[in-house]
C-alpha cells in the first residue's frame, strides 16, 4: 500500500496558518502525542517502583514538590484575578494591569505587598514559572517532606509532619519575596529575586541537579513555543521595534536575591554538616552567573540609554564564585569571635553577610524616597489618579531621587537625565514612568497604555501621525485616547523644511490645527499657507500646486513633478 501526500496542499495549509496567524493544530497534537509516547517508554522502563520514583517518594510526599506548586497555583492567581488578565467577561492573558501592582515606594504599601507576585505579561509570568518549577523542585527535593535524623518519626510534630512541611516551604517562599521586595529599590515587578534565591540555593546544596536545571528551563521553554506557536513566519529588513533588553531587569534585585539564598545554603550545609565539592560549586556558580545574567551592571544615560558595564560585570561573578567555595569550607562562626585571626572561609562568609547587608539598607533608603507629584504638560489624560500623557526632554524622575538619608549631590547630578516619551503618572501610587519612549512611539506610531487597580481597568491609546520630508526632516502630531472620551492632541513638534528648492521657492510642513499645513517661502518670506489637501485633492501655495496621493505629497511647479513628503499613518487601533 502506497501513500501519496499532496505537496501542494500541505503547503498552502501551512501558508495560510502563518499568514492567518492561525496556529496549526496537527502539528500541536505532533508535539503533544511524541511527548507523551516518549514519557510513556521511559516510565515503562523504570515503573512505579524504579530507582527514580523510590528515590523522590523517599523525600517528597507522593514524589512530588507540593509547596512549588502551590507557589505556582498562587501567582497565577494572582496573575489572573487581581491583575485582571482575566475578569468578567475579559480574558486578555497578555494584558493585565500593572501599574497598581510595582512596588515604588514604603508610602505605597499595596505595591509592596504585590510586586513580587504579580508580573508585567504572561511570558514574564512563565519564565518565572518555568525557572521556579526547576530550582524549586531541587531546593524542596534537598530540604525533603521527611525528617532527616535517624530515629524521628515522620508526623510527629508539625516541623516533622510530610503535610506540614510542603505548607512551610510555601510560606516561607512567600514571605522571601516580601523580604526581597523590601529591600531591593523600586520600581519592581516580578517573583524572579525569589527565582534566583532559590538558585542560589540549588547550586550549593545540589551543584550538578542545578546545572542541568539551567537546561532543563531552556527545554521546557522551547517545548511550549513549539506547541504554542509551531510555525512562524520572519522577515528581514525590517524596521521593528527597538527596545534596550536589559532596561527593565532589576539586576540589584537578582543579585541580592542569589546572594540570599547562597548564604542560607551554607547555613543549611553547615547545620548539616555536609560539604559540596568545591569545584562543582565553582562551575555551577559561574556557570549559573554567566547564563543569567548575574554579569548585568548598567546604568542611565538618559533619553531612553543606559551604559553597560559587561567586562566588570563578567569579573564580578568570577570574583563571586570564588568568595562562594571560600565561603562553604570550614565549620567556623559566620562572623568572626574571639581575638584569633578568622580563616578564609569566615572572611568569605562576612564579606557575603556584608555585600547583602549593604544591598538591602541602600534598598531600603531608595524606598522611603518620596514622590513629587507633577502634571504633565501638554492637556494629559486623566483616568481617576492617573495621568497620562505625553512630552519630551523632561526629568526623567525614576532616577532623579533625592534620598533623605543620604546627601551625595554628585549622585543626584548624576540621575538627573531627561527623557522623551509617553508617561505615566499617578501621586497616589507613586508611579511615574516611561511606558512607551518618543523612539519607539516613532517607530510604532501607536501605543497602549492599560492603567487601573484591584477590580477595575481602562485603557488608553497614544498615536503619532508624522511626516517625513525630502531630506529625512519630520513634523508630527502625537493623540491621546482617553476611554469613551473623544480625542486631545498631546504634542506637536517642529516645522519640517524640505532640502528640495522647487521654483526657487522652500516648502515647510508644520502642525496645525486639527492637521498639518503646507507653508511655501522664497528667501525667508512666506508666499502663502495652506491646510494639507484630503487623499485625492490638491491645493495650491505660492504657485506650487500639491497633490495628495495615499501616503505622498507630489509637489508640481513650472514643469516639474517631486514627491516632496510621505506620511507614516498609526496603525488601526483595536481594544
Amino acid at each position: 500500500m502506497s501513500i501519496s501526500v499532496d505537496i501542494p496542499l500541505v503547503v498552502g495549509f501551512l501558508r495560510r496558518a502563518i499568514m492567518d496567524g492561525v496556529p496549526p493544530w496537527p502539528l500541536q497534537l505532533l508535539v503533544v502525542v511524541v511527548a507523551m509516547l516518549s514519557i510513556g517508554v521511559l516510565y515503562r522502563q523504570h515503573g512505579p517502583n524504579g530507582a527514580i520514583a523510590r528515590r523522590l517518594r523517599s523525600r517528597l510526599l507522593l514524589g512530588v514538590p507540593w509547596g512549588t506548586l502551590l507557589t505556582v497555583a498562587f501567582l497565577l492567581a494572582v496573575y489572573l484575578f487581581v491583575q485582571g488578565a482575566y475578569s468578567g467577561d475579559i480574558f486578555d492573558p497578555q494584558a493585565p494591569v500593572t501599574y497598581p501592582f510595582v512596588a515604588y515606594s514604603f508610602e505605597y504599601p499595596l505595591g509592596i505587598v504585590t510586586a513580587a507576585f504579580s508580573h508585567q505579561n504572561f511570558n514574564h509570568l512563565l519564565g518565572n514559572a518555568i525557572s521556579l518549577v526547576v530550582f524549586g523542585a531541587i531546593c524542596e527535593y534537598a530540604v525533603g517532606h521527611f525528617p532527616h535524623q535517624r530515629g524521628t518519626q515522620a508526623g510527629g510534630d508539625w516541623r516533622s509532619s510530610p503535610y506540614g512541611r510542603p505548607l512551610a516551604i510555601f510560606l516561607v517562599i512567600l514571605l522571601s519575596g516580601l523580604a526581597l521586595t523590601v529591600a531591593t529599590p523600586g520600581p519592581i515587578i516580578g517573583f524572579s529575586g525569589v527565582v534566583y534565591a532559590l538558585a542560589g540555593f540549588a547550586l550549593l546544596v545540589r551543584p550538578l541537579s542545578a546545572v542541568a536545571a539551567l537546561l532543563a528551563t531552556d527545554v521546557l521553554r522551547l517545548l511550549y513555543n513549539a506547541f504554542t506557536t509551531p510555525v512562524s513566519a520572519f522577515a528581514t529588513g525590517g524596521l521593528g521595534t527597538r527596545t534596550v533588553w536589559f532596561a527593565d531587569i532589576s539586576a540589584i534585585g537578582h543579585f541580592l536575591g542569589f546572594l540570599v539564598g547562597v548564604l542560607v545554603a551554607v547555613a543549611y550545609l553547615r547545620r548539616r554538616e555536609s560539604s559540596p565539592s568545591r569545584s562543582l560549586v565553582f562551575g555551577a556558580v559561574l556557570t549559573y552567573g554567566l547564563v543569567q545574567q548575574l554579569w548585568l551592571v548598567y546604568w542611565p544615560a538618559g533619553d531612553g540609554q543606559f551604559v553597560l558595564h559587561r567586562a566588570a560585570g563578567v569579573a564580578l561573578v568570577f570574583g563571586v564564585a570564588t568568595v562562594v567555595v571560600l565561603a562553604i569550607g570550614e565549620r567556623e562562626p559566620l562572623v568572626p569571635t574571639g581575638e584569633s585571626v578568622p580563616s578564609k572561609s569566615t572572611l568569605a562568609r562576612t564579606g557575603l553577610v556584608t555585600v547583602v547587608l549593604s544591598c538591602a539598607l541602600a534598598g531600603v533608603a531608595l524606598n522611603t524616597t518620596t514622590f513629587e507629584g507633577t502634571d504633565l504638560p501638554n492637556d494629559p489624560v486623566e483616568v481617576r489618579d492617573y495621568q497620562i500623557g505625553y512630552a519630551e526632554n523632561v526629568t526623567d524622575q525614576l532616577y532623579s531621587v533625592e534620598v533623605p538619608l543620604v546627601d551625595l549631590p554628585q549622585i543626584e547630578a548624576q540621575t538627573a537625565v531627561e527623557t522623551s516619551g509617553v508617561i505615566v503618572t499617578s501621586e497616589r501610587r507613586h508611579v511615574w514612568d516611561v511606558h512607551t519612549t518618543a523612539d519607539r512611539l516613532a517607530q510604532s506610531g501607536v501605543a497602549r497604555v492599560r492603567v487601573g487597580g484591584v477590580g477595575w481597568r481602562e485603557t488608553v491609546w497614544v498615536t503619532r501621525t508624522t511626516w517625513t520630508v525630502v531630506g529625512g526632516e519630520q513634523t508630527y502630531r502625537v493623540s491621546l485616547y482617553p476611554p469613551d472620551s473623544q480625542p486631545r492632541l498631546a504634542y506637536t513638534s517642529e516645522p519640517a523644511t524640505a532640502e528640495a528648492i522647487i521654483a526657487n521657492r522652500s516648502i515647510t510642513l508644520r502642525p496645525a490645527g486639527t492637521d498639518f499645513e503646507i507653508a511655501v517661502s522664497r528667501n525667508n518670506e512666506t508666499l502663502g499657507v495652506a491646510a494639507m489637501p484630503e487623499d485625492g485633492g490638491s491645493v495650491t501655495v505660492g504657485d506650487i500646486r500639491f497633490d495628495r496621493r495615499g501616503r505622498n505629497l507630489i509637489a508640481n511647479a513650472e514643469g516639474t513633478r517631486v514627491r516632496i513628503a510621505n506620511k507614516k499613518i498609526p496603525p488601526l487601533r483595536r481594544n
